[in-house]
């Protein structure tokens, strides 16, 4: 036998054992997928439920009573998104180390010490105050899902962390929806931020650096024209210095950022949301229509859970959070709702004393008082067990404690959702039952936390906003944005507006009706005065504003046209202040630099992929705030300031008003000019910009940088990437676009980090003609056909009907499973 024949016999040899292999790896892996057509015999249901799953995997659940329906859906979702819901309940009840080791230790203590397991043990205990049908509904969803764990395949994930899930339980639901609480909560974030500034900032700098919002942003949602010519009396200050803070908190923002990052990698959390309504009057075929895109962090799988639920006496087409049996957005024939973030401020951060001899006792407003101290056990893979120690002052629970090499003063957060009831499944059960506009305003109004903006419409015409969550009633010399004095007693909540205080719209008389988390209104609210919060630039509220005031009527399909706007009105303003900077400087341009500002003087504002100018603009507006602040602050502080939101109004705010630089604290850092600064910047960029992208500026397209990944918790591992994650594709869009597809400014990557969760285009009136898109698919099974189907649809701006009528379902069903009673087998 010659050399050559022995090779190739072995070359063919290597080559059937690896389609062998890969055939039985293929073979394997399918058999993990769930059985989504057939008959399966159950004894937990009284009657035949039909399952039916559509051409996107939507399933349409039909039952004759409700505890089947629910067992249903809970059966259902575990079929398509269990490993999914194991994170979600582990990270919200502090048990990730035990199936991901040591590394996700300071995220299980994170969530540990912010008590959401024990607030959710707390509410759960009082059964009288909660409704019973919505209890009886999660009982039966919690039944469906622990029936399919003892029956039905494992996704491979359990298989690949070598363990399998426990029971799922009331608390796991529970405490998850205190993860959602959290995620609202951006107090945790930017407070010590503030607070840490102040050692090297002016108080002039820091009202630059942090705004006051109504300076740059005017379009609020009562009042979306941005034209309030009111008194503002009463207005509250931005920030306001309230006690003597003289430790430095080093460590601390740095700290909470890291495990929080860590925390959205595997559960993300609200980032942002759009959502109007239009009565009648404004629409094409006088209907109420209803827009909603809710901006969430990347995942994979996504967020919601969309499925289609009918029982007698209830119907919803709803998108769930998978541990959840009710919806958060719906619609039926009847009504449509959608959330966005209210961005209320209900989360302060305090800077404790502990008594130096008693570390159990803590001064409260003067006198020393007992701390309650309560210790848990963490399990890690792989390594032993881990205590943690949680001391809760009467402000709440004290964060710093578990942060390694911290010095500061103790910290302790004090939140609405610790302080006051929340009835949350009362809420979320009433909103989806409820058959009138007072019935579903009586449901947002038992809302404590997560702060939610709740837009309605039904098909009667009504058309509504509320802003939902207790609003705290703070002294008139605090802001709630930095650090407090938790000592003292005169930074304390003194009650909390009652919600017919709550601002909100009902049938205004313009029938239309904008939220993209902006401030509520200008009016001052007695006795708070103008309300504070977290809001976002007013860029997406003016742009829809301005595009829905075009004309007067639209129909559901024009409206697509807005919700996927990539235009930056403001960006285009800045760009132009830009470009009349750099005019004068222009003779001594590179060739590079000169092809740079020529593309920016030619961009319309618009970022969609094939832009060019829009690359210039991102890339030099990163090195415009990097020059005016990098001298003065460390590069952490740098990129998490500009992770935030302000940096977006300081920057409109500097370029218009040729604002003075940031000076700093330190005498020895030399004083930059506004036209020095940009000059830098754009330079700066544009060096950037040749080093990693070419000389061929053809080649500094934004789709070019601009990409989205989504990627599965498993897959940050390779090669499992390769199986887990969907993309990377190009994508459209940027903050503070209509369609926010935003990366992190301070990572300087333009990787995208949040993105609209789902697109949905809602009319009650004809529900078979109403539009939605999710950005991967509703399976959370890396080999169903329905786990990325819809991925680059959602890139491209595409929608799909959402199938709601007998005849379309019966049209489009992929697939039926039917759930049978034991008696229908005698």
């Amino acid at each position: 036998m010659t050399i050559a024949r022995k090779f190739i016999i072995f070359f063919v040899s290597i080559l059937v054992a690896v389609v062998i292999l890969t055939g039985g790896t293929w073979l394997y892996l399918s058999s993990l997928l769930p059985d989504i057509d057939g008959t399966v015999v159950i004894s937990r249901i009284k009657a035949e439920t039909q399952i039916i799953r559509d051409k996107w995997g939507v399933p349409h659940i039909k039952a004759e009573n409700a505890n089947d329906a629910y067992f249903a859906l809970g059966f259902t979702l575990a079929q398509d998104r269990l490993f999914q819901m194991e994170l979600q309940r582990r990270v919200a009840r502090g048990e990730l180390a035990q199936i991901l080791g040591p590394g996700l230790l300071n995220v299980d203590k994170m969530f540990r010490t912010l008590m959401l397991k024990h607030r959710a043990e707390d509410y759960l205990a009082d059964e009288e105050k909660i409704n019973p049908e919505a209890l009886k509904f999660l009982d039966a969803f919690l039944d469906g899902l622990n029936y399919f764990i003892n029956t039905g395949s494992l996704p491979v994930e359990y298989t690949l962390l070598g363990f399998e899930p426990r029971p799922f339980t009331r608390l796991d639901s529970l405490a998850m929806m205190g993860y959602v609480a959290y995620s609202f909560a951006d107090g945790i974030k930017r407070d010590s931020l503030y607070t840490i500034f102040e050692s090297f900032l002016t108080p002039a700098d820091l009202k630059m650096v942090f705004p006051q919002y109504t300076l740059e942003n005017r379009a609020t949602i009562i009042e979306p024209a941005g034209d309030y010519k009111g008194d503002q009396a009463g207005v509250s200050p931005l920030i306001e210095v309230t006690g003597s803070i003289d430790k430095p908190f080093a460590g601390l923002n740095s700290s909470l950022l890291a495990v929080l990052n860590q925390a959205t990698k595997i559960v993300p959390a609200f980032t942002g949301s759009n959502s109007w309504v239009m009565a009648p009057s404004r629409s094409k075929n006088g209907h109420a229509l209803l827009a909603n895109d809710p901006h969430i962090g990347i995942a994979n799988p996504g967020v919601w859970y969309e499925a289609h639920i009918q029982y007698p006496g209830y119907e919803n087409y709803g998108y769930h959070l998978p541990l959840m049996p009710f919806p958060m957005l719906g619609h039926n024939t009847f009504k449509a709702w959608a959330v966005t973030m209210f961005e209320n401020d209900d989360l302060d951060l305090y800077a404790e004393i502990f008594h130096p001899d008693n570390a159990s006792r803590v001064k409260f407003k003067g006198e020393w008082v007992k701390a309650k101290i309560i210790k848990e056990t963490i399990k890690v893979k792989d390594a032993s067990d881990e205590s943690l120690t949680i001391r809760i002052t009467p402000h709440g629970p004290v964060i710093s404690d578990y942060i390694k090499g911290y010095e500061g003063k103790p910290v302790a957060v004090s939140w609405v959702y610790h302080k006051v009831d929340n009835p949350i499944l009362d809420v979320v059960y009433g909103m989806g039952k409820a058959s009138s506009m007072s019935e579903f305003r009586e449901a947002v109004s038992k809302l404590a936390a997560p702060g939610l903006s709740i837009s309605y419409i039904d098909n009667t015409g009504n058309i509504a906003w509320w802003g939902g969550g207790r609003i705290p009633i703070r002294p008139s010399h605090m802001s709630g944005k930095k650090i407090h004095d938790g000592s003292s007693g005169k930074d304390e909540f003194k009650g909390y507006l009652p919600f017919e205080k709550n601002p909100y719209l009902e049938n205004p008389e313009s029938g239309l009706i904008i939220t993209s988390n902006n401030l509520p209104t200008h009016v001052p609210i007695d006795p708070i005065g103008v309300m504070t919060g977290y809001f976002r630039p007013s860029d997406r509220a003016a742009r829809i504003y301005e595009l829905l005031s075009q004309k007067e009527k639209w129909s559901l399909e024009e409206l697509k046209a807005i919700q996927t706007d990539t235009r930056l009105n403001e960006g285009h303003k800045i760009a132009g202040r830009i470009i009349s900077i750099l005019e004068s400087k222009k003779k001594s341009f590179s060739t590079s630099e000169a092809k740079a500002l020529a593309q920016l003087k030619s961009w319309d504002g618009f970022m969609e992929t094939s832009t060019i100018g829009g690359t210039i603009f991102e890339f030099t507006i990163y090195h415009i705030m990097k020059e005016t602040l990098e001298s003065h602050i460390s590069p952490d502080h740098l990129k998490t300031y500009l992770n935030l939101v302000d940096y977006w109004s300081f920057l409109k705010h500097f370029l218009k008003n040729n604002t003075p630089p940031v000076i700093g604290k330190n005498p020895s850092t030399p004083s930059k000019d506004r036209d020095t600064i940009v000059l830098n910047g754009f330079k700066q960029a544009i060096e950037e910009m040749v080093s990693t992208l070419g000389t061929n500026e053809k080649e500094w397209q934004w789709g070019a940088v601009h990409t989205i990944e989504y990627v599965h918790a498993v897959g940050r591992k390779k090669p499992l990437n390769l199986l887990f994650n969907v993309g990377p594709f190009p994508c459209p869009a940027e903050f503070p676009s209509v369609n926010k597809l935003k990366s992190k400014m301070g990572d300087h990557e333009y990787k995208v980090s949040s993105l609209p969760s789902t697109r949905r285009l809602i009319e009650c009136n004809n529900p078979e003609e109403s539009w939605s898109i999710i950005p991967t698919g509703n399976s959370g099974n890396f080999m169903s056909p329905f786990y990325d189907d819809q991925a680059r649809m959602f890139v491209q701006n595409q929608y799909r009907k959402m199938l709601f009528t007998d005849a379309q379902i019966k049209k489009e069903r992929f697939h039926v499973l039917i759930l049978s009673p034991e008696s229908d087998r005698k």
